[in-house]
């Protein structure tokens, strides 16, 4: 389940954000942690060398450069070229919000603890910073549960899960994300969800931009 998204379970699941910025941060942000992790695995090597990590780092990356090669913190056209930006139109629906207190008590009483975590069960009470963490474990055991054993008040069942990313939200945007669960498809049936727009992704794009300058990226 590492490889999994937030809010996965058994069947398809497609995410969306409210707007252009968060879903290129969404995007992105993984592309930075594995930089970093590359960074620090160097350290034994600067160590042995005497030398501050940081400086080890931007010699090598300005090795690279000379040597014509893309330095870390780029991206090549192909990650542009590769994706495009879609606009989905959702059927009528509700969604679960993944912050709000009915849900924490709702999840209390769906699942007796303990809840399965990447470090074995845990009988902790659930909070908003287990529902919107990290451990996949256990957000795709409650993604699993909310699925499978909640039936609003109308008698509908839920689309899936409301929640905001991690990255905050962006100047002029919400940083609101849905996590959809494709049930009709997941039964081999006509999924109601239809992709409106979809667009290429330019080099200019002032939303690829402005999270390439959050995340400390740049895309040729």
């Amino acid at each position: 389940m590492e490889a999994w998204s937030r809010y996965d379970t058994p069947g398809q699941t497609i995410y969306a954000c409210a707007d252009p910025v968060t879903a290129y941060m969404e995007l992105l942000a993984p592309y930075r942690t594995d930089v970093n992790r590359e960074r620090r695995a160097l350290q034994p090597i600067a160590d042995a060398m005497r030398m501050d990590l940081d400086a080890l780092w931007d010699q090598i990356v300005a090795e690279w450069d000379e040597a014509g090669t893309m330095k870390a913190s780029w991206r090549p056209r192909a990650f542009r070229d590769g994706r495009k930006l879609y606009t989905l139109r959702f059927p009528d629906g509700w969604w679960i919000d993944i912050t709000a207190t009915d849900t924490i008590a709702a999840l209390a009483d769906l699942h007796a603890r303990p809840w399965p975590t990447t470090e074995g069960p845990s009988d902790t009470p659930l909070t908003l910073a287990h529902l919107t963490g990290d451990d996949r474990t256990l957000t795709t055991a409650i993604a699993g549960v909310l699925r499978e054993r909640v039936t609003l008040d109308d008698g509908s069942l839920p689309m899936g899960i409301q929640f905001l990313s991690k990255h905050g939200h962006p100047r002029g945007g919400s940083g609101v994300c849905w996590a959809y669960w494709m049930r009709y498809a997941d039964n081999g049936l006509p999924e109601p969800v239809e992709v409106s727009v979809r667009s290429v992704i330019g080099e200019d794009d002032p939303d690829l931009r402005a999270a390439q300058s959050y995340c400390k990226f740049k895309s040729r």
